[in-house]
């Protein structure tokens, strides 16, 4: 029952984060690769994450897994 509410409440993190985030943007990969491989990125990043209680704290180790995550596909991150 445990881990049904917790990927429950990752499921609804993962959700709500993905709609505010700003839209990454690349000139050289088609729309919908970039959209994939920031999508993987970012729930590594919210798994990775999932058991960090402080807001502040896991919001900033998900931006870097997200950062790392996009270098090893290739990307330049900003």
């Amino acid at each position: 029952m445990l881990r049904l509410a917790a990927a429950f409440c990752l499921a609804l993190t993962v959700c709500c984060l993905g709609c505010a985030g700003t839209e990454p943007k690349s000139d050289n990969v088609a729309k919908e690769t970039l959209d994939a491989d920031y999508h993987d990125c970012e729930i590594r990043g919210y798994v990775s994450t999932a058991l960090i209680k402080s807001p502040g704290e896991a919001t900033e180790q998900q931006e870097q897994i997200i950062d790392a995550c996009m270098k090893e596909k290739g990307y330049s991150v900003k």
